[in-house]
């Protein structure tokens, strides 16, 4: 038996045929099968080797009476651009999938209560005649409906189920390349490469003062490198999809669009902007129920920091100010900024 690892093909096993109880084996350990591959470990590819698991897999196999060679090189691996887009196509498929089966049973579940109720009907809330001789049968219909409202409901929830997950499979691409949700997956991926470089520092200091062997140094090494190679090659895959968004006209806010005293759009409301940062803006705190959150009719007196990848617009103070001035001509005896008005009007 062999178990290989590389980044682009993931973990397999390879050497098992059909009914060697390999797979059983190893299925504690997550690994899975299919006609394409053979056996594999669910999650592997496209990440660095899970040692633990394989090592796993491998005692396994050995306390069995297999022969097995582990081979692992982190260095083959595909570029993010072909491994998103292979993620994509598969939700694409997932979706098609789900909804497919979601349609199905929703059909089946649509069948069976129709027929309960074509059953129930039948006996318009008749009650049971115990000692006429129709009582039996009128029994089993019964329980036949109730048979059938019950799987039409366990059909309903799992086609709801179903459809959930095609909705998630069909907006995949557009969540993930939503500008607000890859600004914040860029900063985490920064950070990991900074502690990746860290690391390789850490572990080249290391072996200059004799404190590592040459072959864990090595492997060390060439596994951080890697590390480093996925993380720029992810990071400018994000980069370009937010320059090709900026391209068509998305506004990407920082601080050079805010001063203390304007108004900064967040879902459904807008909040004064208190204080303007370097990452967030600071701007009253809390459960605020209004539209429109100022520091004079603020609830709470602590402040909150909201991220730019979270805002979607801006209202200038001036602009604030004329809002509210036409809201009370309209409105003789005033609304307050609690009421005024909405961000949509603004």
């Amino acid at each position: 038996m062999t178990i290989t690892h590389t980044r682009a093909g993931g973990t397999l096993v390879s050497g098992s045929v059909a009914g060697d109880g390999v797979l059983q084996l190893l299925q504690p350990f997550r690994f899975r099968a299919s006609p394409a591959i053979g056996i594999y470990l669910r999650g592997s590819r496209d990440r660095r080797a899970d040692r633990y698991r394989i090592n796993q897999a491998a005692d396994a196999l050995r306390s069995a009476g297999h022969r097995v060679t582990v081979e692992i090189d982190e260095t083959q691996r595909r570029a993010f651009a072909e491994a998103e887009e292979d993620r994509t196509e598969r939700a694409a498929g997932r979706a098609g999938n789900f909804g497919a089966r979601a349609e199905r049973l929703q059909a089946s579940s649509d069948a069976k209560w129709e027929r309960g109720r074509q059953i129930t009907r039948g006996y318009a809330g008749e009650p049971v005649k115990v000692d006429h001789y129709s009582a039996n049968r009128h029994m089993r219909d019964l329980d036949r409906a109730h048979r059938l409202f019950g799987q039409s409901a366990e059909e309903q929830r799992e086609a709801d189920r179903l459809a959930g997950r095609a909705d998630t499979a069909e907006h995949y691409e557009q969540h993930r390349t939503n500008p607000g949700v890859t600004l914040r997956r860029l900063e985490r991926l920064k950070a990991d490469r900074r502690g990746v470089e860290r690391l390789q520092a850490r572990t080249v200091e290391e072996a200059s003062t004799g404190g590592i062997a040459l072959e864990v140094l090595v492997e060390a090494l060439v596994r951080l490198d890697a590390d480093h190679a996925d993380l720029c090659d992810e990071i400018g895959h994000w980069e370009r999809i937010i320059a090709e968004a900026e391209a068509e006209g998305v506004k990407l806010w920082g601080p050079g669009d805010f001063k203390a005293g304007d108004f900064v759009r967040s879902g459904s409301r807008l909040l004064e902007v208190l204080k303007v940062n370097k990452k967030t803006v600071t701007v009253p705190g809390g459960p605020e129920a209004g539209p429109v959150i100022s520091q004079a009719n603020r609830k709470y007196s602590f402040n909150g920091k909201l991220p730019y990848d979270k805002v979607t617009g801006r209202v200038s103070a001036e602009e604030m100010r004329a809002l509210l001035a036409e809201a009370e001509k309209a409105q003789p005896g005033g609304p307050t900024a609690a009421s005024g008005p909405g961000p949509r009007d603004a």
